[in-house]
C-alpha cells in the first residue's frame, strides 16, 4: 500500500513553490523511501515531492535501473527536441503528446549529498 496519496490536478498544493532542501538526514531518507513506494504503487516512472503534498525540491524516478532521487534539481542546459506521449500521476488516465528537450543537463544531489 502506498505511503502517500498522489495529489490530483486542481489541488492547490501543486501550484505552491517547493522549498530548497537544506538538510539531508534520516527523515529525508524515509520521505524518499515512501515516495518511491508511492510511485511504484501508482505505476509511475517519476514522482515529485509536491505531488504527495510535501513542499520540498526533490523527485524520485526509475527508468529501469532502480530508484533514484534528485534533491534540489536545477536544469543547467537543454538541447534538441523530442516528441512523445507522456502521462502524469497527478492527472490519471490522461496521456498527451508533448515536446520536451532531447537532452537535459540537470544538477542536484543524492541522499549522500553528492552531485
Amino acid at each position: 500500500m502506498a505511503s502517500y496519496s498522489v495529489r490530483l490536478y486542481g489541488d492547490p498544493v501543486l501550484k505552491q513553490l517547493a522549498r530548497q532542501v537544506d538538510q539531508i538526514d534520516g527523515n529525508l531518507a524515509r520521505l524518499v523511501d515512501d515516495m518511491v513506494e508511492t510511485m511504484y504503487d501508482a505505476v509511475g516512472a517519476g514522482l515529485a515531492a509536491p505531488q504527495v503534498g510535501v513542499q520540498k525540491r526533490l523527485f524520485v524516478y526509475d527508468v529501469g535501473d532502480g530508484p533514484e532521487v534528485v534533491i534540489n534539481p536545477t536544469i543547467v542546459e537543454t538541447a534538441g527536441e523530442w516528441y512523445h506521449d507522456e502521462g502524469c500521476l497527478s492527472i490519471p488516465g490522461l496521456r498527451l503528446g508533448i515536446t520536451r528537450p532531447d537532452r537535459v543537463h540537470l544538477i542536484g544531489v543524492d541522499l549522500d549529498g553528492e552531485e
